[in-house]
């Protein structure tokens, strides 16, 4: 049997040429489309070769066939002639099979040379990595496709619960309020009717919160970008808290820079979650403790991300927390003084991240707890 001239290595060799592959694999790692980098790695195996056609095929499913993804070559199927050999070269493990590069040359040809033997094997390693880069992009998009699906049926799940449990609330709102007409009532009946009124709105005011968490999660939650000067709105709203914790026996300070800079931001949905964390501080803070609302300019927390942020951070002396990640699931109650289940933080932390930025929680020991709103800046001074 004549052994396949792949296997035998001529005494004859040349230096690999080290920068076209350089080049063939920065596009591996680079180029959005991999095809015309795969038909170049054909046509350079099929010279380092002289092989009549060279093919890289790409593997689906284990019960189907290989199908061809680049050739170089002669477009006539070199199995109809007698003289020709195949050889196959398998791309990936057994058990992750991602496809293979066939050769047919004519059998009488000269043995493959050391350097085009070298240079064979590089380029079969490249077209693994490109055929790897593309399964995984292919399985990245389909979980992407199914992940978005998924929140689509979740977002529409929860808009149609929602209207109609703020429907059947509107309806026992109605009754609430002919109940309270109905002539005298007694200090009790006045008060009862009052208890089912706050837990209406309550109720209602959590549907609200619910839908604006799921537009927030599916993108439908619009952000309105424009110039704020980012030092005066912190210090207008932080002030507005300053009156109301006036005589509660409560320490509030402030510490604002006078050159924070001018940011791109929304500011309603600014202010949203600020009111959201200074009304937390307010209510979880004990008598005789201390609120402490801070402005600083700080690096991005990744050695990757160069950017510099307006940091807005709510310091409080109350219970503290336990989980800092658990605090930011959709529904979390803090058990100290009847903490009302919610979705607040949630939502803050899912428009912090629409604004470019981030909200991020440090518990203290042994209590007490900070946190800041990450905004992206600018270089514009105030």
């Amino acid at each position: 049997m004549r052994a396949d001239p792949l296997n035998e290595i001529s005494e004859a060799g040349s230096e690999l040429p080290l920068e076209e592959l350089r080049q063939l694999a920065r596009a591996i790692a680079t180029e959005p489309d991999l095809e015309p980098t795969l038909q170049s790695i054909a046509e350079r195996i099929r010279e380092s070769t002289g092989a009549i056609l060279v093919v890289i095929e790409r593997h689906s499913a284990p019960d189907e066939a290989d199908f061809p993804i680049a050739w170089a070559g002669s477009a006539a199927d070199p199995g109809d002639e007698p003289d020709a050999s195949r050889t196959v070269i398998a791309l990936g493990r057994r058990t992750d099979r991602l496809g293979a590069v066939v050769l047919w040359r004519e059998r009488h040809a000269a043995p493959v040379a050391a350097d085009g033997l070298e240079r064979l094997g590089e380029l079969s390693g490249m077209a693994a990595v490109a055929l790897r880069r593309i399964v995984l992009e292919d399985r990245l998009r389909r979980s992407r496709e199914a992940h978005d699906a998924a929140i689509e049926t979740k977002f529409r799940l929860i808009n149609g619960i929602a209207d109609e449990l703020k429907n059947r609330l509107g309806a026992a709102a109605e009754y609430v309020q002919l109940l309270d007409t109905e002539g005298e009532l007694t200090e009790a009946e006045a008060r009862y009717i009052a208890g089912s009124r706050r837990s209406i709105d309550a109720a209602v005011h959590l549907l609200n919160e619910l839908l604006q968490l799921a537009r927030a999660e599916t993108g439908r939650l619009a952000v309105h970008l424009e110039p704020v000067n980012i030092g005066a709105v912190f210090r207008g709203i932080v002030r507005d808290y300053q009156l109301m914790v006036g005589t509660l026996d409560v320490e509030f300070d402030l510490i604002v820079p006078p050159n924070l800079p001018i940011i791109e931001t929304d500011v309603d949905q600014v202010r949203q979650i600020l009111d959201n964390l200074l009304g937390n501080a307010v209510r979880y803070t004990p008598p005789g403790g201390r609120i402490t609302a801070t402005a600083d300019i700080r690096p991005g927390r990744r050695k990757t991300d160069p950017s510099k942020y307006v940091c807005l951070s709510v310091s409080d002396t109350g219970p503290g927390i336990g989980d800092k990640e658990k605090v930011f699931e959709e529904v979390y109650r803090i058990e100290h003084r009847g903490g009302a289940p919610g979705f607040r933080l949630a939502i803050s932390r899912r428009v912090a991240r629409l604004l470019g930025g981030d909200l991020t929680v440090e518990a203290h020991l042994p209590a007490g707890t900070t946190f800041t709103l990450w905004l992206p800046g600018s270089t514009r001074l105030v």
